[in-house]
């Protein structure tokens, strides 16, 4: 027998079989019984098939929100990260102009002073609590030498007391071991101007009948070669006579914020002037 005569009658069964199925179904619905029980299965399943329809359109939806929430977080990441870069840009710039008015001021002291000087910027504080001193960027290589005078735009910010290769170190005028001749620029009267520590300094041996007022400008004397004449220490801010002694309490506030120092002037010089 043929492979295609052997699967012949197979196939005229199958469809036969089929044909008759489908000629009873098509007439079992149109029966009354079958179109009742065709009704009840869709009134029962009806409800059920329409809240799947309901809750496929609610997951569809919340699936688009999800996406587009997506999309704007997304989205804002980009334009935070866009705003820190242009507030870190426009930090730098303010730092910049800041830094420029600093250095226009130096270089304006710089030419007050009839002396050579150089720039430094201040690194770090002594971190000892007995004294108050700051490191500098400037050393022996650069011409720095012990005894040297420091001065900011505000006046008068200390002296070397160490000298390294590459830094240095400066004693402030608050440093309860400084020291230098001072005068109240208004009356002449003369004194020491002590390190008190903290912000503070003291001028000493201020007799009490002596004319010294709150508000009242000291300065160095230029005695002793120290620091330039005429250049601020700082400002009376207390001044009592009802003290023990002959010598007035007199309290000086430094001109200069010793404590936010950045850039200052080392005066290379061991005579010292100002140009009038």
């Amino acid at each position: 027998m043929r492979p295609k005569t052997r699967f012949r009658s197979p196939l005229i069964i199958v469809f036969t079989l089929l044909l008759v199925f489908s000629v009873l179904s098509l007439s079992l619905r149109r029966m009354p019984l079958m179109k009742t029980v065709e009704g009840v299965l869709v009134k029962i399943s009806a409800p059920a098939l329409k809240g799947l329809n309901s809750a496929a359109a609610s997951f569809s939806r919340l699936w688009h929100h999800y996406l587009y929430l997506v999309g704007v977080q997304q989205e804002n990441h980009e334009l935070k990260k866009r705003v820190e870069e242009y507030q870190q840009k426009e930090s730098r710039y303010e730092e910049a102009l800041l830094a420029l008015g600093r250095l226009e001021v130096l270089l304006n002291l710089k030419k007050q002073i009839a002396l050579p000087v150089i720039g430094s910027r201040v690194i770090a504080y002594d971190p000892s609590l007995w004294s108050r001193c700051a490191i500098l960027d400037q050393g022996k290589e650069q011409g720095i030498r012990v005894g040297l005078p420091v001065l900011a735009p505000g006046g008068i910010v200390g002296r070397v007391v160490e000298a390294y290769s590459g830094y240095s170190k400066v004693m402030l005028i608050v440093d309860r071991n400084s020291g230098a001749d001072a005068v109240v620029q208004r009356t002449r009267v003369r004194g020491i101007l002590q390190g008190k520590g903290g912000n503070r300094c003291s001028l000493e041996y201020v007799p009490k009948n002596a004319d010294v007022q709150v508000g009242d400008l000291v300065v160095a004397s230029g005695l002793g070669g120290i620091y330039p004449a005429g250049l601020i220490f700082g400002r009376i801010t207390q001044a009592s006579k009802k003290t023990s002694g002959v010598f007035q309490e007199v309290e000086v506030t430094p001109a200069v914020d010793l404590s936010a120092l950045e850039e200052v002037l080392i005066v290379k010089a061991a005579k010292l002037a100002l140009s009038p």
